[in-house]
Order: C-alpha cells, then sequence, then structure tokens
C-alpha cells in the first residue's frame, strides 16, 4: 500500500513529459532586418564559389624614367619637358612599378569582356614632377616659374588579366577617380570559348539599406591568393564621404573585389558594393639609401648620408568600400560610351 502513491506519481510524470513533447516553442526572434546582422542561417558556398568564377586578378606593371636637375640649371613648369630639357638632367634612372588588383566580369558581349575595378588600381599618370619650392608655405613663386626638381614620364606600361588563356591586354574604358571606380575592358581569345568566363552571378542589392552591425562578405585577390573575408559594416546610408566601413581583414590586391550581404528574408546574398582600400597613416623615417644596409659591417657606426623616407602603413582591420549605388550611378553615365565600343552593360 505504501508504494501506490509513488507509483501514480510516476505515471503523472510520465505523463506530463509526454504532452510537453508534443509542444513547439517557437522564440520571438524580433523584427528582420533587410540584411542580416549575424553570420546566414544556411552554407553560402555554392553562392560564394560562382562569385569567385566572375573575379579576376589584374596587374599593371608601368617603367617610368626619372630625370633629376640641379637647382642652377632646372627647367621651370613653364617649359616644354622635351628631349632638349631633359638632356639637362644631372642623372636619369628607370624605375619598374608594378600594382595588383581585383575586378569583377559585368559582362560579355560575343568576345568582347566588361570589368569593374578601382580606379586607383589601374590610374598612373603620364608624368609626375616636384619642385624645389615644395613643402615651402613662405615661397612666393609664380606658377610657370616654379624650379622642377625632378620629373618621372611613363615610358610604357602592360595590362594583364591573370588566370584565363592569353588575352589581348585591358584598356581603361571609362574612369571616376574621385569615386575610384573603372571600367575595363579587354577581348577574348579567337581559339577559346568566351562562355569559360561567367559573370558575376548575384543579384544587386542597395547599399542605403545597409546598417550598423550588418554582417558581409568582401571577395578578391589580397596578395594574388583568391580570398574570401567577412565583416560587419560602420557608418552604413552614407555617413562616410565615398561610402562605408567593413572591419574585414585588407591587403594589396582586395581593391575592386565584391562586397556581399546577405538579405534578411530570403538569406541570399546581394552584391552591395566594392572593396577600395584600407585606412593607412604616412609615416617618414630617417635612414641610409636604398641598398647601403646590405653592404655595411653591422659592428661600425654608419657614417653616409641619410635620407627621409615616406612610408604608408596600412591600418588593418579597417577596410573602405565604394556603395553599389555609386557604382550604379557610374555605370548608368557611362552606358551609352560603352554600347558605342562594342561592350554591353548590364542593368544593376
Amino acid at each position: 500500500m505504501n508504494r501506490r502513491p509513488s507509483a501514480l506519481l510516476s505515471v503523472l510524470l510520465v505523463g506530463l513529459a509526454a504532452a510537453g513533447c508534443t509542444r513547439q516553442i517557437v522564440p520571438d526572434r524580433g523584427p528582420t532586418a533587410y540584411y542580416q546582422t549575424a553570420y546566414p542561417a544556411h552554407d553560402t558556398s555554392q553562392d560564394l564559389e560562382r562569385v569567385l568564377e566572375a573575379v579576376r586578378r589584374i596587374e599593371v606593371t608601368s617603367v617610368y624614367e626619372t630625370y633629376r636637375f640641379s637647382e642652377d640649371d632646372a627647367p621651370t613648369a613653364g617649359e616644354t619637358l622635351d628631349e632638349n630639357v631633359l638632356s639637362r638632367a644631372v642623372e636619369s634612372a628607370s624605375r619598374v612599378q608594378t600594382r595588383s588588383a581585383t575586378a569583377v566580369v559585368v559582362s560579355r558581349s560575343g568576345r568582347e569582356i566588361l570589368m569593374l575595378t578601382a580606379s586607383h588600381a589601374v590610374h598612373f599618370p603620364d608624368t609626375v614632377v616636384q619642385y624645389f619650392d615644395r613643402g615651402r608655405p613662405d615661397d612666393r613663386v609664380e606658377a610657370p616659374l616654379r624650379r622642377i626638381r625632378s620629373v618621372s614620364i611613363l615610358r610604357r606600361r602592360s595590362n594583364w588579366v591573370m588566370g584565363l588563356p592569353p588575352m589581348d591586354p585591358f584598356e581603361v574604358l571609362a574612369e571616376d577617380r574621385p569615386r575610384d571606380l573603372a571600367f575595363l575592358g579587354t577581348r577574348y581569345p579567337e581559339d577559346a570559348d568566351p562562355r569559360e568566363v561567367p559573370t558575376f552571378p548575384l543579384p544587386t542589392g542597395s547599399s542605403d539599406r545597409l546598417s550598423w552591425g550588418s554582417f558581409v562578405y568582401a571577395v578578391g585577390y589580397p596578395s594574388g591568393y583568391p580570398m574570401v573575408t567577412r565583416g560587419v559594416v560602420s557608418s552604413p546610408g552614407g555617413e562616410l564621404p565615398g561610402g562605408f566601413v567593413i572591419d574585414g581583414l585588407w591587403n594589396e590586391g582586395m581593391s575592386g573585389g565584391p562586397v556581399l550581404a546577405v538579405r534578411g528574408e530570403t538569406d541570399g546574398l546581394e552584391w552591395v558594393g566594392m572593396a577600395r582600400s584600407s585606412a593607412a597613416a604616412t609615416e617618414h623615417r630617417l635612414g641610409p639609401a636604398e641598398g647601403v644596409v646590405e653592404d655595411h659591417d653591422p659592428w661600425r657606426p654608419y657614417e653616409g648620408p641619410l635620407f627621409i623616407e615616406e612610408i604608408r602603413r596600412i591600418q588593418y582591420g579597417i577596410m573602405l568600400a565604394v556603395p553599389i549605388n555609386a557604382v550604379r550611378d557610374f555605370m548608368e553615365e557611362h552606358r551609352r560610351e560603352l554600347q558605342r565600343l562594342g561592350y554591353d552593360p548590364p542593368e544593376l
């Protein structure tokens, strides 16, 4: 008799547990942001792989000839820099610059391929001039009379799309330096199928709908490696002149890569911007000329000439991005021009 209450209690507990198993408690997730502010809830690897197939590494190599003049015989800014003037240089030297970046294939029309990248990645001025009165705010020399310390002249450059069959070098079709955008064009070889170059597969979104903390991916070729990185958005909605900020990793070569956000309702990826650059600080360092240290005895004090070197320090973890709305405006401004050149700009 003493065991009956315990048995009855066991039956009640089992019954309550069974009844509880049939209830589904749905947590209140609250309002859904237009773009998610957390990791995506589903697998995005296939979409990211398709994006990488439409993203290409580009490389630009330029060769500058630099002429340095003595102050007594230096040309003025008003003179034409012809061969007679350049012959007055006390010394000259060649310098090679190589710059890598990322480009997005946005359309293909026959064999004509249209790509988008950052303007600073492909912009090399024809002439760079430095003056003797640089950095002297008290000088009142009229502009045409300023004496030239050195002039660097672009002698040749080469533009290549990497990771594809041999193609014609790309050319810069349109450029907007303030917004840091450029359209590139190249032609696929006659003996290859241009369909081997996929165009960007995802829909474009609206950068105005990004919010503080929006989760994004950035895709590109930092240091030449195909890579996907992630981050969250700061300063959305045009609060920062020229774009928004991502706390993702950035390395040289990432410029021009697409930035992707995750839609709140559908979990789908949308193109919302373009990786532009990283924040950086300028430092000045006093040291010997390049190549001297390798030949110097470390056990003896250095007594040679010293030079001021300007160094740009990248602030890793701060990536600047151009909003897709600016890309869309840039496309519309140059649509007719691109069509006249034989390209088929898409509707973004």
